[in-house]
């Protein structure tokens, strides 16, 4: 058996944060990475003592007050519970990316990494928000009902069975244990068996009081919607053996990133919190400089990215996939996305700071003579004179670019496709923009669903870029999110591979084959490596964590922060 206990863990952080200060790229000259936190699972004793405790946090962001309901990951409710507020995560993952023990206190992997034994803190006093105890059938229901609807988080999962009060076995297909820890952490959560058994039809669309009810270190006691304020307060003084030391959680939505910003400036915010929707790097000026306010920049483990159709021409072509490549201006995509601390991608996509990442690959680079010549070598010729080429075949080439749907960033998808089309026609490539999936987006849902598009401009989130990276939106039949296209039989193999690890060792070979095939083959173009910018005030409390990509909002902090002597 391949057992996963605290110490083990402890010494994997400890080896991959080492292996990250040799990645060539990976860290900025002259500064060595952090040494991981303190394990989530750490015993209180192992804290400081300091008696003071933080009365009430104040917590701002822009993510919309929609719904209450544990099954759902919607609204600033659902993104609130990835850090373990009201719910209880089975696991979490530290600052470096690394699994952590939190309600599932130590497993164990098969050999042959199709079955995971962990031991759940049903044995801890844990009781859910309604006082009814949290025991290890809650456990089993809520793996055996995520292994029902077939969750991306939990690929391959069969079931769960209990062997006593406090160790359930989890069995897999295909050897993805270690993958299903690793995706599941921060977003899988233990669910009440006495309140969901009782619900008829799709758990996501009840409207019940009681679908809050959850385990977490805080209760949700109060919803202002008129004044976009939640109030959580801590449920005791201690969670799975550490303190909480911070007894109130109070949360207001503003109507934009301006009026968010302006509260942290006036000392109406603690800190901001809006999972994978950092500041704009273009506001970066307005929250730099400013006493007692620390921007929260941090290397952005996810980016945004170029996923091209596969399923026809000319976007299966890898002559042309190349041409694309060597016509865009990445120095321009760059301050259009990152502002002046974006950065050049290489052409492996995945970014520094994620496990894995080769820093030898070469960076992308704009060479639209070298464009034109793939372009005319493999056929792309002007035949009639028009300024636009055509397909090898004689027939027209117009291909449609679509921007994923989202309101936020729109205007930024907008830019860059605007960017990309003028690239693009330069070297002769027609181009459309997808209208429809812009205002539309059932749409541009089905488009992603279908992998009808031709240029897909996307965004791999940091939660996701952790272990399942961007070439999870970029391989075909993936059961964790069907939208990619791409069936490369060696790209396949090594995504494969990278599913099937049962180590950090394995899988960061995995991601090195990756990231080489997608060099070779241009399965996708990350289009910048980009900055995150979360934004918290440094005058009244100390002990925060900035974690790369995600904010100093995360599972940590409600047991580390502390007023200031």
């Amino acid at each position: 058996m391949r057992k996963r206990t605290l110490a083990w863990i402890l010494a994997t952080a400890c080896a991959f944060s080492i292996a990250l200060s040799g990645c060539s790229g990976g860290t900025s000259a002259g500064k060595t990475p952090a040494a991981p936190s303190a394990p989530t699972g750490a015993p209180a004793e192992t804290q400081s003592a300091v008696p003071a405790v933080v009365k009430e946090l104040r917590i701002g962001t822009t993510s919309s007050i929609d719904g209450f309901n544990i099954m759902k990951e919607n609204g600033i409710f659902g993104k609130l519970n990835y850090n373990g507020v009201c719910t209880a995560p089975f696991v979490v993952t530290d600052s470096e990316g690394v699994v952590q023990p939190y309600f599932m206190t130590s497993w164990e992997l098969s050999d042959d990494l199709n079955t995971l034994t962990g031991t759940f803190a049903t044995d801890q006093g844990i009781n859910w928000h309604d006082g009814e105890p949290v025991t290890v059938d809650d456990v089993v229901f809520t793996f055996n009902y995520l292994a029902e609807r077939k969750s991306g988080y939990m690929s391959g999962l069969v079931g769960a069975e209990a062997v006593d009060d406090t160790t359930v076995v989890l069995t897999f297909t295909d050897g993805k244990a270690f993958t299903a820890l690793n995706s599941m952490a921060n977003f899988v959560w233990v669910r009440p068996e006495h309140v969901w058994s009782k619900v008829e039809g799709e758990y996501s669309e009840y409207q019940g009081e009681d679908a809050r009810i959850a385990c977490g270190p805080y209760k949700l006691t109060d919803v202002d919607e008129e004044a976009q304020i939640l109030t959580y307060e801590a449920v005791s003084d201690t969670y799975l053996g550490r303190e909480v030391t911070v007894k109130k959680l109070v949360v207001r939505t503003y109507d934009s990133a301006d009026a968010l910003v302006m509260a942290l400036r006036n000392d109406e915010v603690d800190a901001m919190y809006n999972y994978s929707n950092s500041l704009d790097p273009t506001m970066a000026a307005s929250i730099t400089g400013v006493e007692g306010l620390d921007p929260g920049m941090s290397d952005n483990p996810g980016n945004y990215q170029l996923v091209f159709g596969f399923n026809k021409q000319p976007t299966d072509d890898l002559s042309f996939r190349k041409a694309v490549r060597a016509a865009l201006d990445y120095e321009l995509l760059c301050s259009t996305i990152g502002g002046e601390n974006g950065q050049i991608p290489s052409t492996g996509i995945v970014a520094p700071p994620n496990k894995g990442f080769d820093g030898s690959l070469p960076r992308l680079n704009q060479n639209v003579d070298e464009a034109n010549r793939l372009l005319d070598e493999a056929g792309y010729l002007d035949i009639n004179n028009d300024g636009f080429r055509e397909l090898p075949d004689g027939s027209e080439m117009n291909v449609l670019i679509t921007p994923q749907y989202n309101k936020t960033r729109q205007p930024l998808y907008l830019r860059i496709a605007e960017v990309l089309k003028n690239n693009l026609e330069a070297v002769g490539v027609q181009t459309t923009l997808d209208d429809e999936s812009v205002r539309n987006s059932d749409h541009a849902t089905e488009v992603r669903k279908q992998g009808t598009y031709e240029f897909y401009i996307g965004y791999t989130s940091p939660g996701v870029a952790m272990y399942d990276t961007a070439f999870m939106y970029i391989i075909g039949n993936n059961g964790n999110n069907p939208w990619g296209t791409c069936l490369i039989p060696e790209f396949v193999e090594a995504y494969e591979a990278k599913k099937a690890s049962g180590s950090y060792e394995e899988y960061n070979a995995a991601m090195k084959e990756l990231q080489a095939i997608a060099d070779e083959q241009v399965v996708g173009l990350a289009l910048c490596w980009d900055k995150a910018y979360f934004p918290y005030r440094t005058d009244k409390y100390e002990g925060w964590t900035n974690y790369p990509g995600w904010g100093v909002i995360n599972c940590d902090t409600w047991y580390s922060l502390r007023p200031i002597a």
